[in-house]
C-alpha cells in the first residue's frame, strides 16, 4: 500500500489522530477544539482590540471562521447553501473577512470599517461560542 493510501478501517474523515499513512500535509477533520479553547483564544485577541484594532480584527476573523466552520456554515459566498437563512450570519461575516483579508494583503482600510467589522464578529462568536460542546475549565 502507498504511504498516502488508506484502508477502509482508517478514513482520514473521522481520524483525531495524525499517524504514519497520513501526508505531510494533512490535518485533522475534528481537532478537538472545544469552547475553553476558542473562548481562551478570543479572550487572549480581545485584550489587543482596544490598542490596535486594525492588527487584531485578521485574528479576530480566523477564530469566527473556524467556529462557523465548526456549526457546519457554508462559508463560500458563491455557494446557494450560503444565501438561505444563514444570510444573517454569513452577510456580516463575509464583510468582516473582506476587511481582514485587506488588512492581511497590506492594504489600508477605514478605521469605522475596522470598528464595523469587529462589532460584527463579536455578535457572531457571542452567537457560537455557547453552542461550542467541550468543557468550560
Amino acid at each position: 500500500m502507498a504511504a498516502h493510501d488508506t484502508d477502509a478501517d482508517d478514513s482520514d474523515e473521522t481520524e483525531t489522530v495524525l499517524d504514519a499513512d497520513d501526508p505531510p500535509e494533512a490535518v485533522l477533520a475534528n481537532p478537538g477544539i472545544d469552547r475553553h479553547d476558542f473562548a481562551g483564544e478570543w479572550e487572549s485577541v480581545w485584550e489587543d482590540v482596544a490598542t490596535d484594532p486594525a492588527e487584531s480584527l485578521p485574528n479576530l476573523e480566523d477564530i469566527v471562521r473556524r467556529l462557523l466552520e465548526r456549526h457546519g456554515y457554508v462559508l463560500d459566498s458563491d455557494d446557494p447553501a450560503a444565501r438561505g437563512e444563514e444570510i444573517e450570519v454569513l452577510a456580516p461575516y463575509w464583510s468582516a473577512r473582506e476587511a481582514s483579508e485587506a488588512i492581511r494583503d497590506g492594504e489600508e482600510v477605514d478605521g469605522g470599517d475596522v470598528v464595523q467589522a469587529i462589532a460584527d464578529l463579536k455578535e457572531i462568536y457571542e452567537s457560537l461560542i455557547d453552542r461550542v460542546e467541550g468543557d468550560v475549565r
